[in-house]
């Protein structure tokens, strides 16, 4: 049987990258997924290869860091698969390096908008539903950018909101067999940081500074969501899983 068999799970983020990878893995373990992301075209496209490979799929266009957005996003998970078993809250916004006394405030505003803000949301309104099942899973994603130093001041700071809410989310609502963790990667490998391993001398400099020598792929992060997702953590709940090669030691 696989790992999520009859479960469904909303990935966020899903359009490229770790959400992409996430919610293929997810689909290829048996669970039915709701893709949702701020843009159509890697959505459709992510839908596309999960219904080739045989995967159950839907996606919504949708920006979380608005609350009747997320709420949107559960109520059509539910609509179109009749429950909710699995969140995974993947989306989110970087934001420019900017030193703090030149930071501009309408994107620190936005950073926290889409990284704990919408994250909030999001939980917020998957929990009545998970309450209906008598349990469910919640996984965020946070970032190595609040264990290491880093020159996103903004995204760091929004990302160590994350970790907290997951903490005393996680203890609120144990009662409700809801559990809660954080997934924390390192940099990886996803077009967002591509010119890095575009530039061979940048890339093999880069990699001299990862512990393991290796870099994370999406797909390692994929591998970590699925356990957390799965029975498998049945009793998991409050707990970080970093998967960053090393890179925060």
């Amino acid at each position: 049987m696989a790992r999520l068999e009859n479960k469904v799970a909303i990935v966020t983020g899903s359009g490229s990258g770790i959400g992409a990878a996430i919610a293929k893995r997810f689909a290829e373990e048996g669970a039915k997924v709701v893709l949702a992301d701020v843009s159509d075209k890697g959505v459709s496209l992510v839908k596309k290869e999960i219904e080739e490979a045989g995967g159950s799929v839907e996606y919504i266009v949708s920006d979380i860091s608005k609350e009747e957005n997320a709420k949107k996003i559960n109520d059509f998970a539910v609509e179109k698969f009749g429950k909710l078993d699995i969140l995974v809250n993947n989306a989110g916004y970087a934001g420019p390096s900017d030193p703090a006394e030149q930071f501009n405030s309408e994107e620190f505003d936005k950073i926290f908008k889409v990284n704990a803000y919408g994250t909030f949301y999001m939980v917020k309104h998957a929990v009545p539903y998970m309450q209906e099942n008598k349990g469910g899973s919640i996984v965020n994603v946070g970032s190595n950018s609040t264990l290491t130093p880093t020159d996103y001041p903004g995204y760091a700071s929004s990302k160590g909101a994350v970790r907290t809410m997951s903490f005393t989310l996680s203890g609120i609502l144990a009662k409700d067999k809801i559990r809660v963790n954080t997934l924390i990667p390192g940099t990886t490998r996803t077009p967002m940081v591509q010119a890095i391993f575009d530039n061979p001398e940048l890339a093999k400099k880069y990699i001299e500074t990862i512990p393991l020598g290796e870099v994370v792929e999406p797909e390692d992060l994929a591998n970590g969501a699925l356990y957390l997702a799965s029975d498998e953590a049945g009793r998991v709940t409050g707990t970080e899983l970093v998967i960053d090669a090393g890179m925060s030691l």
